[in-house]
């Protein structure tokens, strides 16, 4: 039988503490609801003693989601009686109630922060633990800074810890300091010599990626005998993040699974990255494993040429066993096979001569462009000329209706005005050109950032829009949010209606 590894989840703890992350009780009930799902194993669900809205978040997750003991659910705690009575009110309620306590065992911390002994930092930690037994039978204890603290001193405290009544002991990586082979020797031997004393529990990793190594340390720490990983949706947390759930479970499943499992259920993982990052408002990077836009995305001819021969030349697993879909993009590198296929799929049939002809075109207008879409694609294929036949004459806010947008815009010379209300101003403004227009094209990704620092910077809105079977990419550029994102709609708009006239 395979070593099953625990997953242990801090999105909405550790996660959350990443700088501009802050999650609001709702905000993370759904996100609880998706790791449930998932088949997370135990849900971090915050720092009960940090806030009353992180206490109250906390008990409606337990009230909402723990109460028939399938998933554990946790809440931090520092080495503090305060601390641990707060943690076990917020998930008395439970099922399956953890209390997770911890205290620095570094030299670093102990003498820099605590302005301690080692013996301390011992008194303190069988206290906070002795005290959480009485009112759970799971407690978890972390030994904060392991990286940086000494082994045969770590060794000390598990075993104290354990004779508490700590039932998991985690080893974390604080500060992303240690390297692969450095965190296997260092899990191997306290785990061996733990067990040397007459002492065991579960170990659990918790490493961060400073270096960029938080995934490579886990998966060592669970080599060397951890049974319980504690990650990140979108590898979320602070600084520089946390280990990645969705890269572990794929290297168990794709690498390891003569070796180990997890109960997790991957087809939820694209839901969970999309939720956590809709609701922190930031996405992964592009080229982020598993749930990046670009993870499964092919452009290059000779990639894509193999794509469509056989997936599995350029695609090391099934993507939609991960909840996300493979694309083939096009651009300067795309390849003629690929294209081909493109206006197979558009429904553009060329001859030989004709389809020469359209990809010289292609190409000339993919070394121009950023990015390709379909109307770029169209265009080629037909060479016929892009026509603007909408235009955004002028947006206002309506203020005597709430978020209500007053919308003119000129359609071949004539200009149409509607009034709409959305929930927000941009969704009224867009919702009133589609009015206008009589259009009802829908957006299927939107992205506005700042192209500097100041007030006065302009907003750069990209907006993809599809009327069912082309997708188009309208983009805009305003020192007004709203003006910005509206113009690049009806941009997109104008992409697609020409698609249509030509086509």
């Amino acid at each position: 039988m395979n070593d099953r590894i625990k997953i242990f989840d801090t999105t909405l703890r550790d996660g959350e503490q990443a700088s501009g992350f802050h999650m609001f009780a709702d905000e993370k009930v759904k996100i609880a609801r998706v790791l449930a799902d998932m088949g997370v194993d135990v849900i971090e669900a915050g720092f009960a003693a940090s806030s009353l809205g992180d206490y109250e978040a906390i008990r409606r997750i337990v009230s909402q989601i723990g109460g028939d003991g399938s998933r554990t659910i946790c809440s931090l705690s520092r080495a503090m009686k305060s601390d641990v009575e707060t943690s076990a009110r917020a998930i008395e309620k439970a099922k399956s109630g953890r209390i997770h306590t911890f205290i620095a065992t570094s030299d670093c911390h102990i003498d820099g922060k605590f302005g301690k002994d080692r013996d301390w930092v011992i008194e303190k930690a069988v206290e906070a633990i002795s005290y959480a037994r009485e009112f759970t039978d799971d407690v978890e204890f972390s030994c904060e800074d392991f990286a940086r603290s000494d082994l045969d001193y770590t060794i000390d405290v598990a075993c104290h810890a354990i004779n508490a009544g700590a039932t998991t002991i985690n080893l974390p990586d604080t500060v992303g300091f240690l390297m692969p082979h450095e965190c296997y020797d260092g899990f191997k031997y306290v785990i061996e010599q733990v067990r040397s004393r007459g002492y065991d529990a579960v170990f659990s990793v918790h490493n961060h990626n400073d270096l960029g190594l938080a995934t490579a340390t886990t998966l060592a720490a669970i080599m060397a005998g951890a049974r319980q990983a504690e990650v990140t949706i979108n590898g979320i947390g602070e600084r520089a993040g946390n280990t990645s759930l969705e890269e572990i479970v794929a290297i168990i499943n794709e690498r390891c699974a003569e070796r180990f499992e997890c109960g997790i259920d991957a087809k939820f993982i694209g839901d969970a990255s999309r939720l956590v990052s809709s609701i922190t408002g930031v996405y992964p990077q592009p080229n982020k494993a598993i749930v990046g836009k670009n993870a499964f995305s092919h452009e290059a001819g000779i990639h894509q040429d193999g794509m469509i021969k056989d997936a599995n030349t350029y695609e090391i697993m099934d993507p939609e066993d991960y909840g996300v879909k493979s694309v083939i993009t096009f651009g300067a590198r795309s390849g003629r096979n690929a294209l081909r296929s493109k206006y197979d799929s558009l429904g553009i049939a060329l001859v030989d001569d004709d389809f020469q002809i359209a990809t010289e075109r292609f190409f000339s207008i993919a070394d121009a462009k950023k990015e390709i879409d379909d109307a770029d694609v169209v265009m080629s294929a037909y060479g016929v000329g892009f026509e603007q036949i909408y235009q955004l004459v002028n947006v206002d806010l309506n203020l005597e209706n709430g978020y209500s947008s007053i919308v003119d815009v000129d359609h071949s010379g004539s200009v149409f005005r509607a009034t709409n209300c959305g929930n927000g101003q941009i969704d009224a403004a867009i919702g009133a050109v589609k009015e206008a227009l009589n259009l009802n094209y829908e957006i299927a990704n939107f992205v506005t950032s700042s192209n500097g620092t100041g007030s006065n910077s302009e907003a750069n809105s990209r907006i993809e829009v599809t009327d069912g079977s082309y997708v188009v990419v309208g983009r805009a550029n305003s020192t007004d949010v709203v003006t910005s994102a509206v113009q690049a709609y009806v941009d997109a708009c104008n992409r697609l209606s020409y698609i249509e006239r030509v086509v």
